[in-house]
C-alpha cells in the first residue's frame, strides 16, 4: 500500500479548490506561484512510497521480495523516526527469485516503517551511470509483499539448495565477498565478510558474520556492522574490509566491567579508517566516538599487535601519494603503508612498501626445518607476496614478489585470522567471481588453510594447505596403496558424494600422470615439470563475472612452477559442488577454480602420452567423502 501525507493531500484539495473558483485574469501571480509550488511537492513526495508493519511476537523476520530482473531502488528500514538500514533492493512484485530478510527480533511490539523511493547508481570504475527517470512509478506491489513473520521462504530447505556448497561457507542469503575481521575470541572463531544481505549483486556493503568452534561449522548471526547514515554533508558509507583484534593489555582504554570488547578497525568510505566495539562476544557493535582514527587515500587496515615493540601496527593500502618523475609529471604510488599506535587511537606513520594492491597482510613464520628461524611475510588481495624482515616500523623486501595462487585470479582477498590460540597461520580466500546462479546467495568463502614458510628449488614459498580439521568431514574412505597405472589400465574409485578431499601421491615413472577427480583433470608432464589442468575433457565454460571487479582468466593455464627431479609427487584435491581447490607437493602450488560442470562419480589414476608399456605408481591415494559442514557433524 502506498501511503499519501494527508494534510499535503488537503493542502492541495484546497488549493484546486480556488483554481476552479477563480474566473478572473487577474489571478494574484503569488497564489499561481503557490499552487504551482504544491503541485512540484505533490511531484516530489510521489516518488517515495512507505509502509507501517506491525511486528507481532515471535516475529524475528522482515521478508522482502527480491527479483534479479528488476531494477534498483532506495529502500529504508525506520523505527520510532531512526534508520534502522538504508540500501538498494531489486524489489519484486510477483514471484520472486528469492526471498532475504531483515532481523526484527529487538522490535517485536512495535511498528517498522519500510520506505522506498527511485534510485540513480553512481559510477564505479569510470563506468557510465544509468540515470533513471525519476517519474517511473515505484514497485507498490513489491511493498505490498514485504511482511514479517518468525521464518523467512526457504527457511525449509535452508544449506539444502541443490547448488549449495558442503564444504565452504556461503551466506544464508545475498552477495559476499572479502573475509574480514577474522579473529579468534572467547573461544570461537570468528569470520565477518563484505555483505550484500538484500541482493545477488555486489552492493550495500555490511560485515556479514558468522562464528565457528572448529573452523568447519560455521553458524550464521545478524550482520554485524552496518552503513552510517546521514554524516556529514548529507553522505552515506559502505562498511568496506578491516580487521578484528583482542587488546587484552587495555592499551586503548576500552575495558568496562572487566570485559576487553572485541575490536573492529575497517575503512568507512565516508569517513576513513574507523573502529567499533563489542561487548557482547562480537554481536553487535558501538561506534567509537574519535572516529576516524585516521585519514589517507585507501583502504582495508589490517591491524595487530608488536610484541617487541610493544605497539600495535596497521598496514593499510593507499594510493594517495606521489612520486616525481621525469618530464615534471607526477605518478600515484600504490602501496602498502605501516602505521604504529600505542593505544590504537593515535597512529603515526612509519614507512611504505610499493608494489602491491589492496587487502593487505603482514606477519611472521618460522621457516620449515630450520629451527630458529623466521621470516616476515606482506602479501595483497592478489596473493602475491615478498619475503623480509621487520623492525616493528620498516618492512625489508629480501625476497622480491611470487604469487603463491596460479589459477584464473578466483582466489583474492585473502586474510589470516589473528590471535590463534595454537599460534597457527590460518587464512580464508574469497572465492571471486564463483557464482551460484538460480540460487539465493552468491559467493563462497574458500576452504580454509595454514599457512606454512617452505624452503624449495627457488627459494622460500609460502605454501597452504587444508586445516587439519578436515579430517573430521571425512567419511566413506576409500585406500588404494602401490598400484602400477598403465595405458588402459587405470585406477578408479567410484564416490556418491558431490563434495569429496583426495589425497594422491604418485611416484614418477618414464609415462605422464593425471588425476582426475570427478571430471577435474590434472596431469603432470615430467620433461618439463609442468602441470596442466582440464574439466571433461575440455569442455570448460567461460566465467561469468558479478560486479565491479576485473574478469578472471577464461582458460585453465599451463602451470610450471613444480620442482621436475621430484621422485615421489603429491596432489591434494577438495572439489564441493561447483568448486574445486587443488594443492601440489605440500602447497608449494595452490589453485582454486569454479568448476560448474556436470561431475563424474569417479577418482582416477591413470597415465597419458606414448608407449603402451610406460608407468607410475600410485604409492598412495585416499579418496575421503565429505560430510556437510551444515547438515552433518
Amino acid at each position: 500500500m502506498v501511503c499519501e501525507d494527508t494534510d499535503h493531500g488537503a493542502n492541495k484539495s484546497r488549493a484546486r479548490d480556488k483554481i476552479y473558483e477563480t474566473k478572473s485574469n487577474t489571478l494574484n501571480m503569488k497564489f499561481i506561484f503557490f499552487v504551482l509550488l504544491c503541485f512540484v511537492v505533490e511531484a516530489a513526495i510521489s516518488q517515495v512510497a512507505f509502509r507501517e508493519i506491525k511486528i507481532k511476537k515471535g516475529d524475528t523476520y522482515l521478508n522482502l521480495p527480491i527479483s534479479n530482473s528488476a531494477r534498483l531502488i532506495r529502500a529504508r528500514i525506520k523505527s520510532d523516526g531512526k534508520i534502522l538500514d538504508q540500501f538498494t533492493i531489486k524489489l519484486a512484485e510477483s514471484n520472486p527469485d528469492f526471498w532475504t530478510f531483515f532481523d526484527v527480533t529487538e522490535y517485536q511490539g512495535k511498528s517498522i516503517f519500510v520506505e522506498i523511493e527511485n534510485y540513480t547508481p553512481p559510477n564505479f570504475g569510470g563506468a557510465q551511470a544509468t540515470v533513471v527517470n525519476v517519474n517511473l512509478a515505484l514497485p507498490s506491489k513489491g511493498l505490498d509483499l514485504i511482511h514479517a513473520d518468525s521464518k523467512f521462504p526457504g527457511l525449509d530447505s535452508l544449506y539444502k539448495e541443490k547448488n549449495r556448497p558442503q564444504v565452504h561457507f556461503t551466506s544464508r542469503r545475498g552477495w559476499m565477498n572479502d573475509p574480514n575481521g577474522l579473529v579468534y575470541y572467547n573461544g570461537e572463531y570468528h569470520l565477518y565478510y563484505q555483505h550484500n544481505p538484500y541482493g545477488w549483486d555486489w552492493g550495500n556493503m555490511h560485515w556479514g558474520h558468522a562464528v565457528s568452534k572448529d573452523l568447519l561449522h560455521w553458524q550464521e548471526l545478524k550482520d554485524a556492522i552496518y552503513p552510517m547514515f546521514n554524516l556529514e554533508g548529507g553522505k552515506q558509507d559502505a562498511a568496506f574490509s578491516g580487521s578484528a583484534v583482542v587488546d587484552d593489555k587495555n592499551t586503548s582504554g576500552f575495558r568496562k566491567n572487566g570485559i576487553d570488547p572485541l575490536i573492529a578497525i575497517y575503512t568507512s568510505t565516508g569517513r576513513g579508517e574507523c573502529i567499533k566495539l563489542s561487548y557482547d562476544n562480537g554481536r553487535t557493535f558501538t561506534e567509537y566516538e574519535g572516529n576516524p582514527i585516521l585519514k589517507h587515500t585507501g583502504r582495508d587496515p589490517k591491524v595487530f599487535w608488536y610484541g617487541p615493540g610493544n605497539h600495535w601496527v596497521m598496514v593499510v593500502w593507499d594510493n594517495g601519494q606521489t612520486k616525481k618523475i621525469s618530464l615534471a609529471q607526477e605518478a600515484i604510488i600504490n602501496q602498502q603503508l605501516i602505521y604504529t599506535s600505542p593505544d590504537l587511537k593515535n597512529w603515526i606513520y612509519q614507512s611504505g612498501v610499493p608494489g602491491f594492491f589492496e587487502c593487505p597482510e603482514l606477519f611472521e613464520l618460522p621457516i620449515e626445518g630450520e629451527p630458529g628461524k623466521s621470516k616476515w611475510i606482506m602479501y595483497d588481495a592478489t596473493g602475491r607476496y615478498a619475503i623480509g624482515d621487520f623492525d616493528g616500523k620498516i618492512f625489508k623486501i629480501e625476497q622480491q614478489i611470487k604469487k603463491y595462487e596460479h589459477g584464473g585470479a578466483y582466489f583474492y582477498a585473502s586474510q589470516t585470522f589473528n590471535n590463534m590460540p595454537d599460534n597457527r597461520r590460518v587464512q580464508v580466500g574469497w572465492g571471486r567471481n564463483i557464482i551460484h546462479p538460480g540460487m539465493p546467495f552468491n559467493q563462497a568463502q574458500l576452504f580454509p588453510t595454514e599457512l606454512r614458510l617452505k624452503n624449495t628449488f627457488d627459494g622460500l614459498r609460502l605454501c597452504p594447505v587444508p586445516v587439519k580439521e578436515i579430517n573430521s568431514l571425512h567419511k566413506d574412505t576409500q585406500v588404494i596403496e602401490n598400484k602400477i597405472i598403465k595405458a588402459n589400465d587405470d585406477v578408479v574409485v567410484s564416490v556418491k558424494s558431490d563434495a569429496v578431499h583426495v589425497v594422491a601421491e604418485f611416484e614418477k615413472g618414464d609415462a605422464q600422470f593425471s588425476l582426475n577427480v570427478m571430471g577435474f583433470e590434472i596431469t603432470y608432464h615430467d620433461l618439463l615439470g609442468e602441470l596442466t589442468t582440464m574439466i571433461n575433457n575440455g569442455k570448460a565454460t567461460a566465467p561469468t563475472v558479478v560486479g565491479p571487479f576485473p574478469p578472471p582468466s577464461t582458460a585453465l593455464a599451463n602451470i610450471s612452477y613444480i620442482k621436475p627431479h621430484e621422485e615421489v609427487f603429491k596432489i591434494e584435491v577438495i572439489v564441493d559442488k561447483n568448486i574445486v581447490e587443488f594443492f601440489v607437493n605440500n602447497g608449494e602450488l595452490y589453485y582454486a577454480a569454479p568448476f560448474n560442470e556436470e561431475k563424474i562419480k569417479t577418482v582416477s589414476a591413470t597415465v597419458k602420452g606414448r608407449g603402451g608399456n610406460r608407468k607410475s605408481i600410485v604409492k598412495k591415494m585416499e579418496v575421503h567423502e565429505l560430510k556437510s559442514i551444515w547438515l552433518e557433524k
